[in-house]
């Protein structure tokens, strides 16, 4: 699959002649029922269409739930700012995609419905799309994780396989605890291959993946990095009462330079801070962070793996990592749902500094439709 200027002006007809015919039979069905309600006398039908009526109330409520049924639908959010940084991204530049480079072609429909849930962020009158059956068990099983969170005084905590998760809120995603954030679905060779290994955990937020990597997959140290102060508070919590020794918490933020600069807040979602503003969905404040770079802090490791989710700034971080990554061939696990230009221009970098990389391109939580899309690059076998 080629995804280029051609593919996305097809992809942009397509979904507008649907939603098109998708509006024609709504607005057939609305007729529809307008003309049954003329068949009655006015003084009936105010009697029978009325909301206060048992029946006709339960038939309108009905509508609704089939309309908002989470189990097979999900919401979209228009004109999201991940959507729209995409968007903007294709029309500012010349980009090209052979996805068959890349990309097993199993991936193709998942690369094919990230491109088409940002045109229709961006389209406007999307407002659900729905689930294909592979994706509602996916959510089914999301809401059985849910519900075997138990609450412990001030923590939580999560069974998953026998091993036991705490955290000090309930954040349980998942792209971790259901998909492994991705290492689920590779080949037995590679989690042999990390083992033992340093990792890194770039944008650590409370720890939910760096103590499910530590206790699942044996890595020699884990570095936890998480820039702001307060939610860096909160990870060392979770490593203290997970009792895990072999995570060390660092304060700063990973880039191409060694710098200090200041990160926007997002006031509402405390994960999604950012060095870029339009990446942070509401207004908040800004604190000033350290910055270094994967090649400055790990010329003394060992690197098996890097999972990486920093809110736009994936790109800068794999560039002033490009050495390290050559050195090592870590296994990556990087977030690509961010910006239009991790999207294209990730992969190629990649596959430049290691040719014999193998890729997926996931989607790890389907009842998102925007976020948590990652890249999974690992060596060949024979590396």
């Amino acid at each position: 699959m080629i995804i280029d200027n051609n593919y996305l002006v097809q992809r942009i007809e397509t979904l507008i002649k649907e939603k098109q015919q998708s509006s024609r039979i709504e607005q057939k069905e609305n007729n529809r029922l307008y003309q049954i309600k003329l068949r009655f006398p006015q003084w009936l039908r105010n009697i029978i269409f009325h909301p206060f009526n048992p029946v006709y109330s339960v038939y309108l409520q009905n509508k609704i739930y089939k309309k908002n049924d989470k189990r097979k639908y999900i919401g979209l959010s228009p004109v999201h700012p991940q959507a729209v940084d995409f968007i903007r991204y294709c029309f500012t530049h010349d980009f090209r995609l052979d996805t068959s480079v890349y990309y097993p072609e199993s991936d193709g429909a998942t690369l094919m419905r990230v491109v088409d849930n940002r045109i229709k962020s961006v389209l406007g009158g999307y407002e659900k799309i729905a689930l294909d059956k592979d994706q509602q068990n996916y959510y089914k099983q999301s809401l059985d994780l849910k519900a075997k969170v138990r609450k412990e005084g001030n923590k939580y905590r999560l069974n998953v396989e026998g091993v036991d998760y705490c955290l000090p809120e309930n954040n349980f995603p998942g792209q971790t605890y259901i998909h492994d954030y991705g290492l689920r679905y590779l080949p037995e060779y590679v989690k042999e291959y990390i083992e033992g290994k340093d990792f890194l955990d770039f944008g650590a937020y409370i720890g939910d993946a760096s103590i499910f990597f530590a206790k699942k997959y044996n890595p020699k140290h884990l570095y936890a990095y998480e820039p702001i102060e307060d939610t860096a508070k909160r990870l060392a919590e979770a490593v203290k009462i997970n009792n895990i020794e072999c995570i060390t918490v660092v304060q700063k933020g990973i880039g191409n330079t060694i710098e200090d600069i200041n990160i926007f807040i997002d006031t509402l979602a405390s994960s999604s801070c950012s060095i870029n503003n339009s990446m942070v969905s509401s207004e908040g404040n800004t604190q000033k962070i350290s910055v270094s770079t994967i090649d400055n802090d790990c010329k003394n490791m060992k690197v098996g793996l890097i999972k990486m989710d920093i809110e736009g700034a994936e790109y800068a971080a794999i560039e002033g990592g490009l050495e390290i990554i050559k050195r090592d061939k870590p296994v990556l696990l990087i977030s690509m749902y961010h910006t239009g230009k991790d999207f294209f221009e990730i992969p190629p970098m990649l596959k430049n500094a290691v040719a014999d990389y193998n890729f997926r391109f996931l989607d790890l939580e389907v009842h998102f439709p925007l976020c948590e899309k990652i890249l999974v690059a690992y060596p060949a076998r024979h590396t």
